[in-house]
């Protein structure tokens, strides 16, 4: 008679069986071959490109603006520049000076173009420099006096460099004689919303 194992054997070999079929490890990728991850970094945003400002020549041919007088008065059409020069029939003059530059200012202003211009009356002698902020227009530039230094202080040069704007004129002491400078002041701006604040200043001895 043919020998024939029990039931109980048949289970026990066919756990075993399963037992050593779980402990083998699966077939799967080494855990130390690297992997490729499919979620990729958002690519930063390009830079905004800068608005184009006039030239230090155009400028000499623009419209200004200003909420100070004497460029108040002028109402929103401005007093129209020819040549750097703006001559009232009451002997008020404005003239675009030397110092200029464009620069990015950041905020609310971002690229201008820095302009000085001097304003005097005829037969007086009494001058003002003040500082412009320029922009392209439709046809000319237009620029809006943002502030303007005391009596008979002359703006020597402007720059721009990491959105401030440095500010070098010629001044003297609150005691000191109006027709005379003796100190070279270097005032450094930055943009507050829509205008320019001084953030601080330097001064040294000046002899003309």
């Amino acid at each position: 008679m043919p020998y024939r194992p029990s039931t109980a054997l048949q289970l026990t070999a066919a756990v075993a069986l399963v037992s050593l079929l779980a402990g083998c490890p699966k077939d799967s990728p080494d855990s130390s071959s690297p992997t490729v991850s499919t979620q990729l970094s958002p690519s930063p945003s390009p830079a905004k490109p800068l608005a184009a400002a006039p030239t230090c020549a155009e400028i000499k041919g623009s419209i200004v603006r200003g909420l100070i007088d004497p460029y108040y008065a002028f109402g929103k059409d401005g007093a129209p520049l020819t040549e750097g020069i703006f001559s009232g029939e009451d002997g008020l003059n404005l003239v675009v000076q030397q110092p200029c530059t464009t620069g990015d200012l950041g905020g609310e202003i971002g690229n201008v173009t820095v302009g000085t211009i001097m304003n005097s009356i005829v037969d007086t002698t009494g001058r003002t420099w003040s500082v412009m902020l320029c922009t392209k227009g439709a046809d000319r530039a237009q620029c809006v006096v943002h502030f303007a230094l005391g009596d008979r202080d002359p703006i020597e040069s402007v720059t721009v460099a990491d959105k401030k704007l440095t500010l070098v004129y010629l001044t003297r002491p609150a005691d000191g004689p109006a027709a005379g400078v003796s100190i070279k002041r270097t005032a450094i701006y930055a943009t507050d919303g829509t205008i320019l604040k001084e953030q601080s200043h330097t001064d040294a001895p000046y002899t003309p």
